[in-house]
């Protein structure tokens, strides 16, 4: 939540491009206001304000519509995590398409915007370079206080995020950077590069980084050498994963993950980064910009813009509660719920947790053994909101349990007494750095990496850490009553061997589905280790037992692990770009 650089200077700053006239007549050579020419702009001064304005982009999500930093809607929704929530199927119908798939076009008006939203930012990143590139490298030293190398990083940095977004929604996305001259962007088609091509094409976006960053940076929110190490590792993860046309895994690259090993142990090395002892801290505004957060979309609140500068990718996700009103989107599965259940030792139950008992209340958390975690994660009747005893999760914090159920994310939520919670029409946000890699998520991807490449035993102390972690004293002081009771059976056990590779991988995938539900990574975990059709599918059959509104869903494998190349941007380029398989 703390003040990004001055980001006031965003809101003044006006960013156009000058029209130019081939008239002659003196009474149309007039100097048209509310543009800034080229000149204006051709200074260390104005080129940092560019810079800034990049920047600002990164907190420019909203609502449904774009909300790219906090993807609930495709990450978690389009998953066995969570359900879209609202008031009706109707309500958000483009998140409903989504999450059924079978039902989803390239007509889809969210998809569109948030490709459209995604290239604005990378257009402000090229713009900034542009400047940048064309100064004075003295002058820009002696202004600006940093190299043109620097800056330029941090802004192929912003460039290679949100790439890196595009890639993972529609797989082939299109390549433009700030050697493209905007009148040619119409002519770059999002097939010039094979998927494999395009995961290279964003490393060297962060390799860039590696190089040229510096170890720390006096700004909070400027990307460090350790950020871009971090999201190198990240996208050579992703990479490692071959996929064919048909979006089927056919083999995995043993260097990509050897590389990742590499880049995530040099990171450790530095000791810039822990877990914190309480998992809470994660998900509480005082704790932002802690030892967990390896990079962060820095927000704000009472900053002089008419809202702040809160994330209104989650506007709708707060509860119907007293202090709230709106608007109950993303409400936990009745699978993940069930997922939380372990047995006599802590240890999942992989093969039966969707059976038996069902996690729906505080009653059914006290007779079962079970994962603290689910506290941190969804809201359960019964139970304390938010880690205040004295106000209990009820049935009327619901909009249409009906629908949807009850049991809401809590990942995302502030307490409405909180100074980083704000209401703004009838939507709310909320001012607390939105967590694009955090250390716990980036110890499971060395964690998989390293079972990947069959050296299961190195991989133990890593899931074993992230385990100790969940059933430490600190994260389960917070899950009491008012009388100092505790809310649940939190059993939470460490494994003696992972077993076989097969054996670890499974017990790997459970452990990133537990630390990181709904943090918007699950469903892009499934795709890429080839798993989608196979879960997304049994989790359909059973919950449309239990959920009517799910009754069309269906996952089609060779389409449904990629959004549809938005039709109004395949009209836009005049059939240029070509759809992904199965939208035809």
């Amino acid at each position: 939540m703390k003040g990004f650089f001055n980001i006031k200077t965003l809101m003044t700053l006006v960013l156009a491009i000058i029209i130019t006239s081939s008239c002659k007549e003196d009474f149309l050579e007039v100097n048209p206001t509310g543009v800034v020419s080229d000149a204006d702009l051709s200074s260390v001064e104005n080129a940092e304000k560019m810079v800034i304005a990049a920047y600002a982009s990164l907190g420019n999500d909203g609502l449904l519509a774009h909300q790219y930093e906090d993807m609930w809607v495709y990450g978690s929704v389009r998953s066995d995590d969570a359900y879209k929530g609202g008031g009706s199927i109707g309500d958000q119908f483009d998140s409903h398409l989504v999450e059924v798939f079978s039902l989803n076009t390239p007509a889809n008006g969210n998809a569109n915007l948030m490709w459209t939203y995604l290239y604005a930012g990378i257009s402000r990143a090229n713009d900034a370079m542009r400047r940048i590139q064309a100064l004075d490298e003295a002058e820009y030293q002696a202004k600006a206080g940093v190299s043109r190398a620097e800056r330029l990083a941090e802004m192929r940095f912003i460039r290679g995020h949100f790439e890196f977004i595009l890639k993972v929604l529609f797989k082939y996305p299109v390549y433009i950077d700030e050697n493209i001259e905007k009148p040619d962007i119409i002519n770059v088609g999002n097939r010039e590069k094979t998927d494999q091509e395009g995961w290279a094409y964003i490393a060297e976006e962060f390799r860039n980084g590696v190089k040229e960053l510096p170890d720390s940076q006096a700004d909070e929110g400027r990307p460090t050498r350790n950020a871009a190490r971090a999201y190198l590792a990240k996208v050579l993860l992703y990479k490692a994963y071959v996929q064919n046309d048909q979006h089927q895994v056919t083999s995995i690259t043993s260097s990509e993950l050897e590389e990742v090993v590499s880049l995530i142990s040099e990171i450790e090395g530095t000791a810039e980064y822990g877990l914190y002892d309480d998992y809470a801290k994660n998900f509480l505004w005082e704790y932002e910009s802690g030892s967990e957060s390896v990079w962060a979309v820095m927000r704000s609140i009472d900053d002089g813009s008419p809202e702040g500068r809160g994330n209104f990718s989650t506007g709708l996700t707060s509860s119907l509660g007293p202090g709230y009103g709106c608007c109950s989107f993303n409400h936990g599965s009745q699978n993940l719920a069930n997922a939380y259940k372990t047995d006599a030792n802590g240890l999942p139950l992989f093969d039966t947790y969707d059976q038996g008992p069902q996690i729906a209340t505080v009653t059914d958390v006290q007779a079962n053994n079970i994962d603290p975690r689910i506290a941190h994660t969804l809201g359960i009747i019964g139970m304390p909101f938010k880690y205040d005893p004295n106000r209990i999760f009820d049935e009327t914090y619901s909009r249409v349990p009906g629908v949807y159920g009850y049991k809401l994310g809590m990942k995302d939520q502030e307490l409405p007494t909180s100074p980083a919670f704000r209401q703004y029409q009838a939507f709310f946000s909320i001012a607390r750095n939105t967590d694009q890699i955090r250390y716990g998520d980036l110890l499971l991807m060395k964690a998989e990496a390293l079972i990947e490449l069959n050296r299961v035993s190195e991989a133990l102390p890593i899931i074993n850490s992230i385990r100790t972690r969940a059933a430490s004293a600190a994260s389960v002081s917070r899950l009491v009553f008012a009388d100092g009771s505790p809310t649940g059976k939190w059993n939470v056990g460490t494994y003696t061997s992972l077993g076989s590779q097969d054996e670890a991988r499974t017990k790997l995938r459970w452990e990133r589905r537990m630390e990181l539900a709904f943090e918007s990574k699950r469903f892009f975990d499934l795709v890429r280790w080839g798993a989608a059709e196979q879960t997304l599918n049994a989790y359909f059959a059973s919950e449309k037992t239990r959920r009517d509104y799910l009754i069309d869903a269906h996952f089609t494998a060779g389409r449904d692990e990629y959004l549809a190349i938005p039709q109004q941007q395949i009209t836009i380029s005049r059939g240029l770009y070509t759809q992904n398989p199965g939208y035809n």
